[in-house]
């Protein structure tokens, strides 16, 4: 396989990081400067005054926990555990918070929602900057480096992941990734530092899964690029692996520990995963469409993804696509083939696509079936379309590569117009009659859609004729030297970018900024109610979400996803409770523990109120139909009849957060909790089990009393007063990194008490019984962090040194340790 040769004429193609010693910084300054300066345009409404993401995870994860990590660090307090769902969560443990990346810095400066959307739009800057450098590296011309900076972060992939900065981030900084690694297999051994701070950032922002995958890809690069894959290249790659390691190990380490204690260590997700696999019919919807519109109403998506793309049926819950949009043009992939077809060094790029491709594909390609079997922690992982990101990468790539051919008058023309005539063809087949009947029989789908599909379908590939013209006739100018040529090229870009904007720019969605940061009704109420606007008191039950009414007004107004992003926080759904600092029993977070997981699995046998009552459920939140039953008649508490919600508490007697337990009964071994929540004793309040190693309890508590004196989520102060020896029953998780002290500072154990909650023997007499949290694994995750810096700056001493040495030496520059 043949390798690319970084030799390069000084003047024809200077070194990415040289402009400014060769005298050519002005061309490549004014370059960089169109191409931001483009894609700021393309994402406006990321940076638009008093707008905000309401897409999915955008707005229903996101901004909720962003918005409370930013809290507590401008107090001055580290955001260890989260008490605002499922009693109690870690919160540096769940990677997807993202603490110590160093986007974490926008939140002291802007609110939640304009940091986030502000995170966005650097990702897509990234992902623009890192695919213009990583094409002058492989020398592409001014031109085709721009091109393959705006095709990457207009792309329908990484437009569509603006919903979720996790996975957005790890795609847009792909092409910085290989460029580093390049230059750590190619030249100097500082570069090893370079491609292990981007690797690193990947973890740090929560993207365990990418961060991994991204050890297999650095594999293929280090085999296709390596002048010599030999045994020092192959050092430098471990050491890439391991300063990664160790620069992340911050944020692995306490995620390993709430990993190995979650419900997903128990978990296959190959039917997930299969489910989540790209249909080969989507993958032609990265040159024709999209067949389905970024614009079409999530009801009308989950149809599609069923009928066409084997998604859900209809009735199950709402999924459709992982990616909304996963198209780059027919301009883009013509070009691309022009890139394979005349840069033989960029062919293992190509068979990186390929490969990603298959794996994409999941239980269509039968290559991540494999993968999930052989290859250890592959079955960890869930989302097979993630790998379109590598091929979008790849395709866009190549495509830089394809317009420097084009430029130089090899554009094939006739190709160009062939291809359009071909994609006329087929979108006047699709509007035949004959044509919908065949496809509403051959696959049983309804009129209605099948007319919708092909409508859409017939306008992508009108529309994809229309520019392969375009193009054709570029290509045919520059070949025969029109008058015009020298303004072709940039012709052919505006083509490029107006292709993207049409068919991308409705995939990433937005809406005011007043749906975002409004207080919700039933929050006020609750807080109104209880006299508290604190936590610690009382939690919430939502019941199954099913929250999708809105005043008409409302609906002609706001797009599908701002209407739901609306209803959701109006109804207090999870993550929203927590900006409205209301504990909840929902959970969205991910890797939830295996107890909290047994725990739900015993609710669905139970009558579940009764239940939600021992564990502090005090308020319930749903729809009004639900508390029509004579159990709520003396129950409610409000209601919002636009939205037909209501609030009531709970009917049945409600546990306090903290109390001395009435009958204490010891266990041996782990609660079994479909036959704790059958027992009546347990329903009404009158014993607690409690996991003790040797079973040795006090005895009932006869008297007393129990205060919360201060409540905070990594620390919880009880006062107790009790004539004897009492067991004291704290409604909170049992997790590790949880201690117990009284107040001599003697330390008691903390057992786990009905299945889920904490307890301490508390002696007789006044006491005052302190629980505090520190995330496991932190300490040495820092340590190990620590380390990789000092060895960052080990290599970068010695790479000067040596850079040093050689200058005494008198060596040739080419291959110096800092030439670029």
């Amino acid at each position: 396989m043949n390798r690319f040769d970084t030799t390069r004429d000084p003047q024809v193609d200077p070194p990415i990081f040289g402009g400014l010693d060769s005298g050519r910084w002005a061309p490549t300054a004014l370059a960089l400067t169109a191409l931001c300066g483009a894609v700021l345009l393309f994402y406006h409404r990321l940076w638009w005054p008093e707008l905000a993401l309401t897409k999915r995870d955008a707005f229903r994860f996101f901004l909720p926990i962003k918005q409370y990590m930013a809290e507590r660090l401008l107090n001055g307090e580290l955001p260890q555990w989260y008490p605002y769902e499922a009693m109690g969560r870690p919160f540096i443990g769940v990677p997807s918070t993202g603490v110590f990346h160093p986007f974490t810095a926008l939140y002291f400066l802007f609110s939640a929602h304009e940091a986030y959307r502000f995170s966005t739009l650097l990702s897509c800057l990234l992902a623009a900057l890192g695919a213009f450098a990583l094409g002058r590296h492989f020398a592409f011309s001014l031109t085709g480096s721009s091109v393959a900076g705006l095709a990457l972060a207009c792309s329908g992939y990484v437009v569509s992941l603006s919903d979720n900065i996790v996975y957005l981030y790890s795609t847009c900084l792909l092409p910085l990734f290989c460029l580093c690694l390049d230059l750590a297999l190619r030249r100097s051994a500082a570069w090893i530092v370079a491609s292990a701070l981007v690797w690193a950032s990947i973890f740090l922002n929560g993207d365990v899964q990418t961060g991994y995958y991204y050890g297999f890809i650095a594999l293929w690069w280090a085999a296709i690029r390596a002048p010599r894959f030999d045994f020092n290249a192959g050092i430098r790659l471990v050491g890439v692996g391991v300063l990664t390691g160790l620069l992340a190990g911050i944020q692995l380490a306490p995620a390993a520990v709430v990993y190995l204690d979650s419900e997903r260590v128990l978990l296959s997700f190959k039917e997930h995963a299969f489910h989540w696999s790209t249909h080969p019919l989507r993958v032609l919807t990265m040159a024709v469409g999209p067949m389905v519109g970024p614009a079409g109403n999530p009801a009308e998506q989950v149809d599609i993804a069923y009928h066409f793309f084997g998604g859900h049926p209809p009735g199950t819950p709402p999924v459709w696509y992982w990616a909304e949009s996963l198209y780059l043009g027919m301009p883009i992939v013509g070009l691309a083939m022009l890139g394979m077809r005349h840069r033989r060094d960029l062919h293992g790029l190509g068979w990186l696509g390929l490969l990603a491709l298959l794996l994409s594909l999941g239980k269509y390609g039968g290559l991540y079936e494999l993968c999930y079997q052989f290859i250890p922690l592959w079955s960890a992982f869930r989302f097979p379309e993630k790998f379109m990101g590598i091929v979008s990468f790849a395709v866009i790539m190549l495509a830089g590569a394809g317009f420097d051919a084009l430029q130089q008058g090899r554009g094939y023309p006739k190709l160009w117009f062939f291809a359009a005539v071909v994609c006329l063809a087929i979108g006047g087949a699709l509007g035949l009659e004959a044509v919908n009947q065949w496809i509403e029989r051959a696959g049983g789908v309804p009129r209605s859609l099948t007319q919708r599909v092909t409508e859409m379908a017939a306008h992508g590939f009108v529309f994809s004729a229309l520019a392969s013209v375009a193009v054709g006739l570029v290509a045919l100018g520059i070949q025969r030297r029109w008058r015009v040529a020298r303004h072709l090229t940039m012709a052919l870009l505006a083509i490029v970018a107006l292709d993207l904007s049409r068919a991308n720019q409705d995939a990433y969605h937005t809406g005011s900024a007043q749906v975002a940061t409004f207080t919700s009704g039933l929050a006020e109420a609750i807080h109104h109610h209880s006299g508290t606007w604190d936590p610690g008191l009382f939690r919430v039950v939502p019941l199954k979400r099913s929250h999708n009414v809105a005043p008409p007004a409302i609906r002609e107004s706001l797009d599908s996803f701002e209407m739901a992003a609306l209803i959701a926080r109006q109804a207090l759904d999870v993550e929203h409770n927590a900006s409205f600092h209301i504990e909840s029993f929902g959970i969205y977070m991910p890797a939830f523990s295996k107890t909290f997981s047994a725990m739900r699995d015993g609710l669905r046998v139970s009558s579940e109120l009764n239940v939600y009552a021992r564990y502090n459920g005090a308020y319930i939140v749903g729809r009004a139909e639900s508390f029509r039953a004579p159990l709520f008649e003396r129950s409610h508490v409000a209601a919002i009849p636009d939205y037909e919600l209501a609030l009531v508490t709970n009917p049945y007697p409600v546990n306090p957060r903290a109390y001395l337990s009435r009958y204490p009964e010891p266990t041996l071994s782990p609660i079994d909790f479909a036959s704790l929540f059958s027992r009546m004793d347990f329903l009404r309040g009158e014993v607690d089990v409690v996991e003790s190693s040797d079973g040795v309890l006090p005895g009932p508590a006869t008297g007393g009393q129990v205060e919360v004196t201060r409540y905070a989520p990594e620390i919880v102060r009880v006062r107790v007063v009790t004539p004897t020896a009492a067991v004291l029953v704290l409604l909170d998780a049992f997790e590790p990194g949880w201690r117990a002290m009284l107040e001599d500072g003697q330390e008691v154990p903390i057992f786990r008490t009905n299945g889920i909650s904490r307890a301490v023997v508390v002696p007789s007499g006044h006491h005052e019984v302190t629980f505090t949290y520190a995330t496991p694994g932190l300490q040495a995750g820092l340590g190990l962090s620590l380390l990789g810096g000092l060895l960052c700056v080990a290599v970068i001493a010695g790479a000067r040194w040596r850079l040093c040495l050689s200058k005494t030496r008198g060596d040739e520059p080419g291959s110096s340790a800092l030439e670029e």
